[in-house]
């Protein structure tokens, strides 16, 4: 992305020099070090060069650890390649993968197998395994925005979410079923079902719904909030499979499926919230016709989004490239001048980062 560029080259120099309170001074007067000069990122520079401290600064005050830079590197690579003095930790800290205890490498390798005797016969024998949590670097719960898999439980690996294989096992049901058996939280089961709903390997692989019935069977709550994380992330199979068990089709449903005569009646004396939700689900899911009378309904068209919450609507049409959702939306008052929250760039630069041509003369003429 492009913008915010004012503050970049001050961070970028402290980062090249090892100035660790100059960057820590940079970043409280609101450097953002998300953003780079010319491909190259603080948390890259950092990573290459050190020192550790300034690595965990850069994570803590927000950089991305799976953010690639010009080159399409991320982080970890460059560590791996650097020359700092304290290569080993940095290389340990960016390795958001590794886990440092053996039992619970042991047990998430039986799962990624699908090894039901394995992981049962590990469970057994350390039934801590199912309580406990796996815990990274202490640099990640420093952030303001915290990962969704952070510090993770090992039940919530089933769903392959992030992707951290390439193949999911296909008795991966069967794998769960074998750690509900043996006590797992009613917490890590609704948790482990909303990373089920949106998690496209595993309903690209046919594994989404039938891990679902099996956690939902257990007593896995399907939350308010994991319904708008699925349609949020354009999962609407889960949704259906939540629909065919009996889930009422409410407003936020509804408005990712883009049915309109529900959604009309629904709107009726609906609360704001759910209005302001229903409308950024519209937006997201490319249901013109639904945000049109969420905003009919009063829902504010320059707020952020549910869960993709540093970005707007217009940010999501010009990343998507829907003229017309780009029209309605300025026609209804869109400010064509709103920053995201996370790269500092206007929905034009979004557009002109994703080389959305029609998105940039769209909004070019409409600003």
């Amino acid at each position: 992305m492009s913008g915010g560029e004012r503050a970049v080259p001050a961070l970028l120099d402290a980062v090249r020099s090892g100035d660790i309170a100059r960057a820590r001074q940079l970043l409280a007067e609101g450097a953002n070090p998300r953003l780079g000069d010319a491909g190259e990122l603080p948390l890259h520079v950092a990573a290459q060069r050190g020192p550790l401290e300034l690595v965990e600064v850069l994570i803590a005050a927000g950089a991305l650890e799976w953010q690639p830079d010009g080159a399409g590197r991320r982080a970890l690579e460059l560590a791996q390649l650097g020359d700092a003095s304290d290569k080993a930790a940095i290389v340990a800290l960016l390795d958001c993968g590794a886990i440092s205890d053996a039992s619970f490498r042991s047990a998430v390798s039986a799962l990624h197998s699908g090894d039901v005797e394995k992981l049962a016969a590990l469970l057994d024998a350390e039934p801590r395994l199912l309580r406990e949590r796996i815990m990274g670097p202490q640099a990640y719960r420093r952030r303001e925005r915290p990962g969704y898999f952070q510090d993770p439980k090992l039940f919530w690996f089933v769903a392959n979410n992030p992707t951290l294989v390439e193949r999911m096992p296909p008795n991966i049901a069967d794998v769960a079923q074998v750690m509900i058996e043996r006590g797992v939280d009613r917490a890590d089961l609704t948790y482990a079902l909303e990373l089920t709903m949106t998690s496209s390997v595993a309903r690209e692989q046919g594994l989404q719904r039938p891990l679902m019935r099996v956690l939902l069977d257990a007593g896995a709550d399907a939350t308010r909030d994991s319904i708008v994380m699925t349609a949020a992330h354009w999962e609407l199979d889960a949704l259906r499979e939540l629909v065919e068990r009996g889930r009422p089709v409410d407003l936020l449903i509804a408005a990712a499926f883009g049915d309109e005569d529900r959604v009309g009646a629904l709107l009726r004396g609906a609360p704001a919230a759910d209005v302001q939700t229903a409308f950024g689900l519209a937006a997201i899911n490319r249901q013109n016709a639904i945000a049109a009378l969420a905003l009919e309904a009063g829902a504010d068209v320059n707020a952020f989004l549910p869960v993709h919450s540093h970005s707007t609507a217009l940010h999501q049409a010009a990343a998507d490239e829907n003229i017309a959702l780009i029209e309605l939306l300025v026609g209804h008052g869109a400010q064509t001048d709103v920053r995201d929250a996370l790269w500092d760039a206007t929905p034009l630069e979004w557009a002109r980062h994703a080389k959305r041509s029609a998105a940039i003369a769209a909004l070019e003429r409409l600003r």
